[in-house]
């Protein structure tokens, strides 16, 4: 499986988010096996100051641990040399990660910060990057963030390359985000007798109008 030939069919992962707890263990990946005489040379053109590994995921990695493998390369895709400056990084993209905006957040996100130990970097499909960005920039948008520049989707290949995707089933597209989910109870019908109710079981009344929500 070592050869070019064998390889190449089988880098194209397709992950199907209702099964992503039971997305294949890092053994399984065994069939490419990890070239550690790549040296300090891991992605075409950048030299780093340690030489590519493949480690553990620790368990305090919250963004990426459980993704369905155990290890990952080091130095990663987005230029992070040390675990220390993974984790750091990882985890101001878990709270997104909560808000469900997209089925394939976590897989697009570690495939970049927690990339599977194979021969050569594997990066996400260029329409992952951006059915999650669509999904998911309006949330973050709410908080005050923008997608950042270093996720740009136009540097990532098309599917008709060797790249991360995730299959949706019956669907040509990842769904949009129906509603931010930034307030819950918003969403909470309220009743005439219920808000009566409460307000005459607190000994204070406010009368505020709201513009927006």
């Amino acid at each position: 499986m070592n050869s070019e030939g064998g390889i190449w069919p089988l880098l194209l992962f397709w992950v199907t988010p209702g099964i992503l707890s039971q997305a294949p263990q890092a053994s399984e990946y065994d069939y490419v096996s990890f070239q550690p005489d790549l040296g300090r040379q891991y992605q075409s053109g950048r030299f780093y100051s340690r030489p590519a590994q493949c480690v553990e995921i620790p368990q305090d990695m919250t963004l990426c641990h459980g993704v369905g493998y155990n290890k990952m390369v080091l130095p990663n895709l987005l230029d992070h040399e040390t675990m220390a400056e993974v984790k750091y990084q990882a985890s101001s993209w878990v709270p997104l990660l909560s808000k469900k905006c997209h089925p394939g957040t976590q897989v697009f996100l570690c495939s970049l910060f927690a990339p599977v130990c194979l021969d050569r970097p594997v990066y996400p499909c260029r329409r992952l990057c951006e059915s999650v960005r669509d999904a998911c920039e309006p949330v973050m948008q709410y908080f005050g963030f923008h997608w950042p520049e270093m996720l740009r989707c136009e540097q990532y290949p098309t599917e008709e390359d060797v790249c991360i995707a995730v299959h949706l089933p019956n669907a040509t597209q990842a769904p949009r985000s129906r509603k931010t989910e930034v307030c819950p109870q918003c969403d909470s019908e309220i009743k005439a007798d219920s808000l009566y109710e409460h307000m005459c079981a607190s000994e204070f009344a406010l009368k505020v109008s709201i513009r927006e929500v």
